[in-house]
């Protein structure tokens, strides 16, 4: 449970460097099979998790621009 609090903790730039670290391993072929599939799986974890903030930053970039746009709309009307 400690390792999932851990994991949900880091930073989308930890996460995002915890990938790398991950792959750097992984392709380093320093590892046993149940080591790799234990990283891998990780690995898994942190993209996903960039990939949603990724995505949620996104919606929240179209949202402003949108008022913005509306904004300027509105202002012209005027």
């Amino acid at each position: 449970m400690k390792k999932k609090k851990e994991i949900n903790s880091l930073s989308f730039e930890e996460h995002l460097i915890k990938a790398k670290e991950i792959i750097q391993k992984l392709e380093s072929g320093d590892c046993n099979l149940d080591e790799m599939l234990a990283i891998y799986k990780e690995g898994i974890k942190s993209l996903s998790y960039c990939t949603k903030k990724l995505n949620e930053i996104e919606e929240k970039i179209e949202i402003i621009k949108n008022e913005d746009s509306s904004e300027f709309r509105n202002d012209e009307i005027k």
